[in-house]
């Protein structure tokens, strides 16, 4: 998703390696705090659930186009006020409305699919995802998903659809997409209601870090520094690379608290630290 960003705002990413030492650094930091993180690759779930979905031999209908391209996508978004309190799905901006969307799909002609996500964690949200599409005579035979914690595939498979993950976990404490902790990202955080296009990131001052993340309330100020941090060397990465600063204007979601204007992006950054 960073890339089609830097395609479309002219933007150049520095080489893969500097990306491989971000990573890094980020699941020292993780480790610290839980012995037992693991950092799933992109590589990984997208190869992986490239394999199950063409296996299914079926249309594949979208939920996360980071993970899973489709002709047909589902541009679903959790809610929050300005709390930080989760009030209910929208979807992302620029869209359709979800039943509006659901439609299109119907209009489409596909009448069996297979849905393909990035993780099934509670179950609740596929559930009620696969009950609109039902709903509207669009049977979902299979869910792909690259991440699956055992309560929430049990939940989606109650309902008759057979579910199938490139990695399966029984209990975790938690599981998070990278993303959501470095503001500025395309799709990180959750999308603020009543506002276009405003993200929440899962650190201080924009999310919650230990309601979101679960990340322990000891570490949960440093933690939200270091990627503000990690962000910040980020985005001087690409304006090193590209030759020209990056704006918050230029960012593909804004961000809670945040300028939107032709304010360098880093500076305000840091001046939150």
């Amino acid at each position: 998703m960073l890339q089609g960003w830097a395609d479309r705002k002219e933007f150049v990413l520095p080489e893969q390696s500097f990306f491989s030492n971000l990573r890094e650094k980020f699941s020292e930091r993780m480790s610290g705090m839980f012995p037992s993180f693991e950092l799933v690759s992109e590589t990984e779930i997208v190869a992986g659930l490239e394999k199950l979905l063409c296996a299914r031999g079926l249309p594949v209908i979208s939920l996360d186009r980071a993970y899973s391209s489709s002709s047909l996508n589902l541009e679903v978004s959790r809610l929050v006020d300005e709390r930080g309190n989760v009030i209910g799905l929208k979807n992302r901006p620029g869209t359709l409305s979800i039943r509006d969307q659901v439609k299109m799909i119907k209009k489409s002609g596909v009448r069996e699919a297979v849905l393909a996500d990035d993780v099934i964690f509670s179950g609740s949200l596929m559930k009620r995802i696969i009950e609109c599409l039902e709903k509207e005579g669009i049977h979902i035979h299979s869910v792909c998903a690259g991440i699956g914690i055992d309560e929430g595939v049990k939940i989606v498979e109650s309902i008759g659809c057979e579910v199938k993950c490139v990695r399966n976990y029984a209990e975790i404490i938690d599981e998070v997409c990278e993303r959501d902790f470095y503001p500025g990202i395309p799709f990180s955080g959750r999308l603020l209601a009543g506002e276009y296009n405003f993200s929440a990131p899962y650190i201080y001052p924009f999310g919650d870090p230990v309601g979101w993340a679960s990340i322990p309330v000891e570490y949960a100020t440093n933690f939200s520094k270091f990627c503000l941090l990690q962000t910040i060397s980020l985005f001087e990465a690409v304006e090193s690379c590209s030759g020209k600063e990056v704006r918050c204007r230029d960012l593909e979601r804004k961000i809670l608290g945040l300028p939107a204007g032709t304010e360098r992006f880093v500076d305000v950054l840091r001046g939150i630290i």
